[in-house]
């Protein structure tokens, strides 16, 4: 799938969601709170006074006083409509109820006042629920006693009231029968369906008068002549009062605003569901997240436009047409795509974060720190890379001789330059695709596809290299040694054949050549690797191969709790074999489980002899990744930790895992929960990624030497190691840097809140008596002098 379908998917399925939420939210009414209290507000900031046409005739407190009674005798209304009328009414219209008898004589005379003037005075009808009885559901319209109606008019008091309790719109007419509502018999309109009653008309622009007043003919004419009345109660004791978006409203001054919604054009029209839903599908494609960053400044100013528009708009619309928009769908579609892009945008600033930090782990992991020239990592994933290719590859590799007295006399700068210029012509001149800073004083260039006789051309056109350069003032001339080696396809190995390269250019070193090309007749073969394991095995037996221990120091108080141990192998004939040579041939062979079972018994056989000392330390075992998938060697730890109280980590590269990640991940898993301790070690020597931090259930991270050495030095190099341990602590790891070499670099990782050390400032590696011994002399030392200094 494209990235650009991605996208889309995304968005489709987001707009989607929104839409859903706010429809789903505008039928069930969550929105009518915000819906009244911006129309409130839109109500007030585009006012409108009164038409100037209609009167109100109010039943109030004052009225009531003076009559004493409720409900008044008819002959109360009949002196008023004589009144009304006699001043210049053209129609007086009750909102009272007028559908129960009286006494004869009253009703007698009502009746005989409208008679008087027939056409000009309006009565009210009701519809209402027959029954709230299952039985007897139904509505039923109440109209005034009949003797009142032979010469008046017949209106409709009904207000629609909307599900939440509020009085938003008006009818024309009200059912069952189409009766006419007050507001359309005042203003002489028919029709059916409903408006907006438009409450932005000022209530104290309609003339109000007293029915009291009225009664007792104190009242202005002039607020009469040539009106229509309306009269009905405002009285809060008579209860007729509803609740609107601008507070509650007497009944009889709803039936006014409705009237003046009329006659002034004012009938406000609401788009229906559908068009809001499309207003609101309209908003969301103009607000969808962009793919662009864009920062947290941008989409607040952007989103603060828009519910400048959306709060703006519906007044404008309101002023000039009679149109209300219900804006609560669209703030509610506007926060929620907010909320979206907010989210979108802090989620691609954390994925922005990791892969900076992600990127300057690699970079560091990749390159030489001094000369920031790919390193042997770098070289070795070029390599590998290459055997997709299925061509042959060649590594070439110069020596620099003398390269630390160099360095002592034109300093570190001056040497960084040559060896970053060397490496270029080095590239040059071979064609090498990664030209490689593999140690202090050799570079490898990797070069894929090369018969031994073009090999041998290369290596001959680097013996004729210029090797003067002129840096800063200093003329410097350099004579190279080279080392080479080539390996088919079939049978490529990265590590191998830098190896054998390196021990071609050792070769040319000791014999004082200036280039040698590997031989494997006459430099090693896969037989002699075999030999030299089947040596291992009996230096296992004869004691020629033994378990040293470095010790891991607490940087909070000093105390040693944890040693590492390592392999050395003290050949009879040979001397001294580096773990570096024989450990990959045991992987590389399969003698690596008997190697690893072997240190996993003496170990524990030495942490009994200590802790029969009373000194109790947890001893950290390399364990190959090799070995993770071994279900012989898992069943074999589990059944030995089982058998014996030890307190064993293991140490496993973070790279372990990747060959078979599932097996992997149960081994570890049921190492933890046989008690055994999980490290992550030489964090930062590969392809270190956040991503392994959380795949690998581990109890402590490991740093390796390289991201270590150039801390006191480099401002950067701390950000990283500080950013990694916070990382490290955030995921409930302790955290322990390796190569630690001197006083200064103890105390920048203390401070950097590492929680131990190991290296050769604190020790090198011991063997058991000499192990004891440090610890007994570590117990004579003050624990301000264990402890470094913070």
């Amino acid at each position: 799938m494209s990235i650009w379908r991605k996208v889309w998917v995304r968005n489709f399925l987001g707009t989607t969601l929104i839409l859903a939420t706010v429809a789903t939210a505008t039928i069930l009414g969550w929105l009518l709170p915000m819906d009244d209290l911006f129309a409130g507000a839109r109500f007030r900031s585009a006012p409108n006074i009164a038409s100037g046409g209609l009167t109100v005739v109010e039943i109030d407190a004052r009225s009531l006083e003076q009559a004493g009674t409720w409900p008044w005798e008819r002959e109360r209304y009949a002196t008023a409509i004589d009144r009304l009328i006699a001043a210049g009414a053209t129609l007086v219209v009750f909102d009272v109820d007028f559908s129960a008898a009286s006494d004869a004589a009253s009703d007698d005379a009502l009746a005989r006042t409208i008679s008087n003037h027939p056409g000009q005075v309006a009565l009210s009808a009701f519809v209402q629920n027959r029954s709230f009885a299952a039985s007897d559901r139904g509505l039923t319209e109440n109209r005034p006693i009949a003797s009142l109606t032979q010469d008046a008019l017949i209106a409709s008091v009904n207000i629609p009231v909307d599900q939440d309790g509020r009085v938003r719109h008006y009818a024309y007419a009200s059912p069952p029968g189409g009766q006419a509502s007050i507001a359309a018999t005042l203003a002489g309109r028919s029709g059916r369906g409903e408006f907006a009653i438009d409450y932005g008309i000022d209530q104290r622009t309609i003339p109000h008068l007293s029915f009291g007043d009225v009664l007792a003919g104190r009242f202005d004419p002039a607020l009469v002549n040539g009106r229509v009345i309306l009269v009905g109660a405002t009285a809060l004791e008579l209860g007729d009062e509803f609740a609107t978006p601008v507070g509650l409203v007497p009944g009889v001054v709803i039936h006014a605003l409705a009237y003046e919604s009329i006659v002034k054009g004012r009938a406000l029209m609401t788009p229906g569901p559908v068009l809001m839903l499309v207003f609101c599908l309209g908003l969301g494609l103009l607000l969808l997240p962009q793919r662009d960053a864009h920062s947290l400044r941008v989409l607040l100013i952007r989103h603060g436009f828009v519910s400048l528009g959306i709060l703006g708009l519906p007044i404008l619309v309101q002023v000039f047409w009679p149109i209300s928009l219900n804006i609560a769908p669209l703030l509610a579609t506007q926060i929620l795509f907010a909320i979206w892009a907010t989210r979108a945008e802090l989620f691609r600033r954390g994925r922005a974060i990791i892969r900076e930090r992600e990127a300057g782990l690699l970079h560091l992991a990749m390159h030489h720190t001094e000369s920031e020239l790919p390193n042997r990592r770098a070289l070795l994933k070029a390599i590998e890379d290459e055997r997709a290719s299925g061509e042959s590859a060649s590594v070439v590799v110069l020596g620099i001789g003398r390269l630390p007295e160099m360095r002592g006399l034109v300093g570190y700068d001056v040497t960084n330059t040559l060896i970053q210029r060397l490496a270029a012509r080095m590239a040059d001149v071979t064609g090498a695709h990664c030209v490689a800073h593999v140690s202090s004083s050799a570079l490898a260039g990797f070069v894929p596809g090369l018969t031994r006789e073009e090999l041998e051309a290369v290596v001959s056109r680097l013996k004729e290299l210029e090797t003067n350069f002129n840096i800063d003032g200093h003329s410097i001339d350099i004579y190279p040694r080279l080392g080479a080696a080539r390996s088919e396809a079939a049978d490529l190995n990265a590590e191998l054949l830098i190896e054998r390269a390196t021990l071609a250019l050792s070769k040319a070193s000791g014999t004082k050549t200036q280039a040698v090309i590997y031989d494997e007749n006459a430099d090693g073969s896969p037989a002699n690797n075999l030999a030299l394991m089947t040596e291992m095995l009996a230096a296992l037996e004869s004691g020629d191969i033994c378990l040293v221990y470095q010790p891991k120091m607490q940087t909070r108080n000093g105390a040693i709790t944890s040693v590492e141990a390592l392999c050395r192998w003290n050949h009879p004939e040979r001397g001294f074999i580096s773990p570096d040579v024989f450990i990959p041939i045991a992987e590389e062979t399969g003698r690596i489980r008997a190697l690893t079972e072997w240190c996993f018994v003496t170990a524990i056989k030495h942490q009994a002899t200590l802790s029969a000392a009373g000194r109790d330390v947890t001893i950290a075992l390399n364990v190959s990744g090799r070995l993770l998938s071994d279900m012989k060697f898992k069943t074999m730890v589990l059944e030995l930790t089982r058998s014996v109280e030890a307190s064993l980590c293991l140490e496993i590269t973070e790279t372990a895992v990747i060959d078979n990640p599932a097996l992997a991940a149960e081994a570890i898993a049921a190492f933890r929960g046989a008690g055994l301790k999980i490290s992550i070690d030489d964090y930062g020597a590969g392809l270190s990624s956040l991503g392994y931090l959380k795949q690998l259930d581990a109890d402590e991270l490991k740093i390796d030497r390289s991201l270590v050495v150039e801390l006191t030095g480099n401002q950067r190099d701390r950000m990283i190691m500080k950013s990694t341990i916070d990382l490290a602590h955030g995921l409930g790891m302790e955290v322990v840097a390796e190569g630690v070499e001197d006083a200064l670099l103890a105390t920048c990782l203390a401070q950097l809140g590492c929680d131990m050390i190991q290296g050769y400032w604190l020790s090198k590696p011991l063997a058991l008596p000499d192990l004891q011994r440090f610890l007994q002399d570590r117990d004579l030392l003050k624990p301000g002098d264990r402890q470094v200094a913070a």
